[in-house]
């Protein structure tokens, strides 16, 4: 595979171990995603889209094959060792937003660089700037309690971007929203990616992968297409 692919993933296989029963959730899957692509992985429950999912958020290892990620093989690491890439490398956007109830969103967003030796001074600007990227520079000091679910997985986005991760990685990003704010959210994660972001998009609604530039879909722990 090309060396200018910012992940590799290599005949990558997962197994369970479940009551004493081996089960195979993702079976020899490769693929290649480069710089500045906006990819979604599609796939019903029980595809092995979230075990994917896991394995490029550098969550969990592969039982066999190799996942390169920014010329980083995170197959074989220590948890360590993944958590320092994960806090390096990779922006998470869950479907449940995961922000603090009783935190400002700016404090939310400025919440992973207290993780890397930002001093808090400068974290407060970096998480500024990040929630100005997604629309929301005039709600600094609002908590998620007051903040439509859109604006709240709006905050989710900035979070993920204040590193300045390699990949925005976004788990079912519009799960929790009703159709109108899933649309503002999409719209955020589209500017991204003209900006130059990699977004990996993992979902099961094929109008929300629509908006991707390139679909990766999954059947029993397979690449299908």
């Amino acid at each position: 595979m090309a060396n200018n692919s910012l992940l590799t993933v290599q005949n990558v296989s997962k197994i369970y171990q479940m009551d004493g029963i081996s089960v195979k959730a993702l079976n020899e899957v490769s693929l290649e995603i480069k710089p500045g692509e906006f990819v979604a992985i599609i796939g019903p429950s029980g595809s092995g889209k979230s075990t994917l999912m896991h394995l490029i958020g550098c969550l969990d290892v592969p039982t066999s094959g190799k996942i390169i990620l920014d010329q980083h093989d995170v197959s074989r690491m220590t948890e360590r060792e993944l958590s320092e890439i994960r806090n390096k490398k990779i922006g998470f956007i869950f479907q449940s937003f995961n922000l603090l109830a009783r935190t400002s969103a700016l404090e939310n967003v400025a919440l992973p660089l207290s993780y890397n030796g930002t001093t808090e001074t400068e974290g407060q600007k970096l998480a500024q700037v990040a929630l100005a990227k997604v629309g929301l520079g005039d709600r600094l000091y609002h908590h998620p309690n007051q903040l439509s679910g859109g604006q709240q997985q709006r905050v989710a986005i900035a979070r993920a971007l204040v590193t300045n991760p390699a990949i925005l990685l976004a788990d079912e990003p519009t799960g929790n929203l009703d159709s109108k704010s899933g649309k503002e959210v999409m719209k955020n994660l589209h500017d991204l990616h003209q900006q130059g972001k990699t977004i990996i998009l993992v979902t099961h609604d094929d109008k929300v992968a629509d908006l991707a530039e390139r679909k990766i879909r999954l059947k029993d722990g397979r690449i299908t297409k």
